[in-house]
This record gives C-alpha cells, sequence and structure tokens, in this order.
C-alpha cells in the first residue's frame, strides 16, 4: 500500500532543503482497538524509534489498562528520558483497498503527541517500507515477519 507523506510548512526557509519551506512526513492512518472501541489516529513512520509510541491519551479513551504495566524508556536526543508504559492491542492500517490488522505490544506516554511514533517494534519490524523521496510517498508491504491478517478493507 502507498501512502503521500504530509507536507509541513516550515517557519522560515530550511538552507538543507535549498531555501524551501515545506518538510515532508511519511504520515499514515492507523486505527487503535480497545475495550470501549477504537480510534482513528495518524502514525509517522519512524526508523529511528525502537518502539511505537502512542499517547497515553489513547489509552484513557479506549480504556486500555496501563495499571501495573511494564516500564520503557526513550532517550530522544539531547532531550530529557522519557517513560511509558506497555499495552497489547490490536492495530489497523488500511489504504481503503486492503486492511492489515495485527495485535501488538506499544508504548503510551503521557506527553502530547502530534501523532503516534510507528517505529520498529510494533510496526516497522512487520513491514517493509521503502521511502520514495522524490514521488514524496512511503509504500508499505507486510513481511515474513507480519504476525496479523490481511483482507479487503472495510469501512472505517
Amino acid at each position: 500500500m502507498i501512502f503521500p507523506c504530509l507536507p509541513l510548512p516550515t517557519r522560515k526557509p530550511v538552507p538543507s532543503l535549498g531555501g524551501a519551506s515545506l518538510r515532508y512526513r511519511p504520515i499514515v492512518p492507523i486505527r487503535a482497538f480497545g475495550p470501549l472501541g477504537s480510534r482513528l489516529i495518524d502514525g509517522c513512520v519512524d526508523c529511528g524509534s525502537d518502539d511505537s509510541i502512542f499517547p497515553l491519551s489513547l489509552a484513557r479513551t479506549l480504556a486500555i489498562d496501563l495499571q501495573g504495566a511494564p516500564q520503557g524508556k526513550a532517550h530522544p536526543i539531547g532531550g530529557t528520558v522519557v517513560a511509558y508504559h506497555y499495552a497489547t492491542i490490536m492495530l489497523r492500517l488500511s489504504d481503503g483497498l486492503e486492511s492489515f490488522e495485527w495485535s501488538a505490544t506499544e508504548g503510551f506516554v503521557d506527553l502530547p503527541m502530534r501523532w503516534a511514533l510507528l517505529g520498529h517494534a510494533g510496526f516497522l519490524d512487520f513491514f517493509d517500507a521503502n521511502l520514495r523521496g522524490q514521488r514524496r510517498e512511503i509504500s508499505l508491504m507486510p513481511n515474513s515477519a507480519f504476525p496479523g491478517v490481511i483482507q479487503p478493507a472495510s469501512p472505517p
């Protein structure tokens, strides 16, 4: 499946982009499921993230139980260590033509997030990703490690 990259305006022209004022991010729609239903959120495919991380507000909305959950830590570049809790949830990725649904252990952090981070554990380990810079798109295909089901897409 192929998703267009999201153009994000910058405040000033960016020298490394030849003075352009747009950056492109591989943002994909992903549906997370919990005891109280599901929510469609945006996720940034991030090969620099070891874990996939979602906002704690999503866990609260879906009634995902994090009490007594194992903890992880993120070490952002030059930043403060950020703690998060793990929980196993169902996820669905769809392009409207087909969908991929699987269970994965994901991190939930108590910080505001513009979008979820779709890192290696729980996401990229299951998909082969091809970033097509000139076309400003990302291609995602499940690989042999994908633990879920592939089906024709159903309505959201």
